[in-house]
C-alpha cells in the first residue's frame, strides 16, 4: 500500500456524539463495499540467505511526537500534556550472501498491518517479509491504531505523525546499513526473578523469565555493532493517571545499553499478554528508570557469559491469514471510521512468520500472545528456546488459546482480541509456515 495512511480525523474534541447513529449507520452502509474479497491461497514468503561472512549494523531515530495528540493505551480521550523521555525507533540491518534483513522496534502500543507496509515501502533495497517492525507496546506514545481517540467519534490516528514514523524508520535503516561491518555473534540468556520487576496479574509468576542478548562484535577489532535485547512485559511502568509522552522502562534499558558501552540496542517484546506487566513502586518515570535499570544488569550478565552464534545462513518464513473481526470495540471503531483497517469478507489482514539466524529461531505474531499459549507453540514446534517476536507488523489485541478466550477470568482480554480463535489461527498458520 503506497498511498500512505487512511485518512481520519484526527485531535477533534469536537462535541457530536448526537451524530454517532448517524455516523454508524453510515459506515455499516459501506462496509460491505468497501472490503475486499478473500484471496484463493493466502500468500507466503520464504527465502534463505547464505555467505561467508556476515555484516552487521545498527542505528536509532527520535519518533517523539508533538506533545497534545491522543495517546493510545489505558483510557480513551487521553491526550498528550508533556515529554517524560523521546521515543525511538531502532533498527539492526544483517547482511549475508546477496540478501538483507531488518528487525526494528519503535516504541509505539501498536502498528496497524497497512501502515507496516506502507512504512516498509520506505526501505529501499529490503524486500517486505525481510523486515520485522516490532512495537514495544508502550502505554505512554501517540495511538496509531485509532482506537483511542475521542470515544469513536474521532480517530486518534495523526497522518503527520505516521509520516513523521515512516521517515525515521528508513532513516534509521540506512544509517544502520551504511554502519554496518563483518560481524560475529553471541548469544546470552539471563534470568528474571519470580518475585522481582514482572509479575503476572492474572496467573502471578506465570511468565517467560528469559532476557535474551543477541550481539554483534566487528571482526576487525571487537568493537560493539548492536544488540537484541528480548524480554517478555507490558511497558506500562507509568500510571494511567499521567498523560506524559515516555518510552518506559525499554528507554531506560536501551539507552542504558549504549551508555555502558554496549553500543546500540534494538529492543523487541516477548509473550507479554494477559497480563505480564511491571512491579514498580514508583510509578512514574522514575520507576521506569529503575525497572530499566534493573533489567540493564540481568542484560549485562547475560552478554558476561554469552556463548558464540555461528551464522552461515539467515532464513525467513512468512504466510498469511485472514482473522475474524468481531471484538465489539474494534467493529464499533471501524464502523465510525475511527480505526480504517481493511477487510477482507470480515476477516482482518495479518501475517506470521519465522526467523532463523544461524541456530537462533524467532516467530513472529501479530499481537500479543499470552505466556501459556507462547509456551504451547514452543511444545508443538519442539523449540523449547524460541522468541517470540510480539506485535510484529501488526496489532491484533491478545492471542489466548481458545480455552482461556472463553474464560471468564481472560474478559477484558477478550474483548481486547480480534476473535476467540485468534491464537488459534495464529498457531496453525505458524505451524504451516516452518
Amino acid at each position: 500500500m503506497t498511498a500512505g495512511p487512511v485518512p481520519v480525523a484526527v485531535g477533534a474534541h469536537v462535541r457530536c456524539s448526537r451524530y454517532l447513529p448517524v455516523l454508524s449507520l453510515l459506515a455499516l452502509g459501506c462496509t460491505g463495499v468497501f472490503q475486499r474479497a478473500l484471496p484463493d491461497r493466502p500468500a507466503t514468503h520464504w527465502v534463505k540467505a547464505a555467505g561467508p561472512e556476515l555484516r552487521v549494523g545498527a542505528a536509532e531515530r527520535d519518533i517523539t511526537p508533538v506533545v497534545g495528540g491522543y495517546m493510545a493505551g489505558f483510557s480513551l480521550a487521553r491526550t498528550s500534556e508533556g515529554v517524560a523521555s523521546p521515543l525511538k525507533a531502532r533498527a539492526m540491518v544483517l547482511e549475508i550472501g546477496d540478501r538483507r534483513f531488518a528487525i526494528v522496534g519503535v516504541d509505539n502500543l501498536g502498528v496497524m498491518r497497512e501502515d507496516t507496509d506502507w512504512i516498509k515501502t520506505g526501505l529501499a533495497g529490503f524486500a517486505n517479509g525481510d523486515v520485522f517492525l516490532c512495537a514495544s507496546h508502550t502505554h505512554a506514545g501517540p495511538d496509531l491504531i485509532g482506537l483511542w481517540g475521542w470515544y469513536f467519534v474521532t480517530s486518534g490516528r495523526s497522518h503527520e505523525y505516521l509520516r513523521q514514523l515512516r521517515k525515521a524508520v528508513a532513516e534509521a535503516v540506512a544509517e544502520a546499513r551504511a554502519l554496518a561491518a563483518p560481524a560475529t555473534l553471541v548469544r546470552g540468556s539471563g534470568r528474571l526473578l519470580p518475585d522481582g520487576t514482572v509479575r503476572n496479574t492474572n496467573y502471578g509468576a506465570c511468565f517467560d523469565r528469559r532476557v535474551e542478548v543477541v550481539h554483534a562484535r566487528a571482526v576487525d577489532d571487537g568493537r560493539p555493532l548492536g544488540t537484541l535485547l528480548h524480554l517478555a512485559c507490558h511497558p506500562e511502568a507509568l500510571s494511567r493517571r499521567l498523560a506524559l509522552i515516555s518510552a518506559d522502562f525499554v528507554g531506560a534499558m536501551c539507552d542504558g545499553w549504549n551508555a555502558r558501552g554496549h553500543g546500540q540496542a534494538v529492543f523487541v517484546n516477548g509473550a507479554l499478554g494477559a497480563m505480564v506487566s511491571p512491579r514498580v513502586k514508583s510509578k512514574d518515570e522514575s520507576g521506569a528508570r529503575e525497572m530499566g535499570a534493573q533489567l540493564l544488569g540481568i542484560a549485562e550478565a547475560a552478554l558476561a557469559s554469552a556463548d558464540p552464534l555461528p551464522v552461515d545462513a539467515i532464513e525467513v518464513r512468512r504466510r498469511d491469514v485472514y482473522i475474524p473481526l468481531d471484538t465489539f470495540g474494534l467493529k464499533l471503531g471501524r464502523l465510525t471510521m475511527a480505526i480504517p483497517r481493511e477487510l477482507h469478507q470480515g476477516r482482518a489482514h495479518t501475517s506470521v512468520g519465522w526467523l532463523r539466524i544461524g541456530s537462533l529461531q524467532a516467530i513472529a505474531m501479530p499481537g500479543e500472545p499470552e505466556p501459556g499459549f507462547a509456551q504451547r507453540v514452543r511444545a508443538r514446534t519442539g523449540v523449547p528456546d524460541l522468541l517470540v517476536f510480539s506485535l510484529c507488523d501488526d496489532e491484533l489485541g491478545y492471542l489466548l488459546r481458545e480455552q482461556d478466550a472463553r474464560d471468564r477470568e481472560f474478559a477484558y482480554e477478550r474483548s481486547m482480541s480480534a476473535c476467540v480463535r485468534a491464537g488459534e489461527m495464529v498457531e496453525e498458520a505458524l505451524v504451516g509456515a516452518r
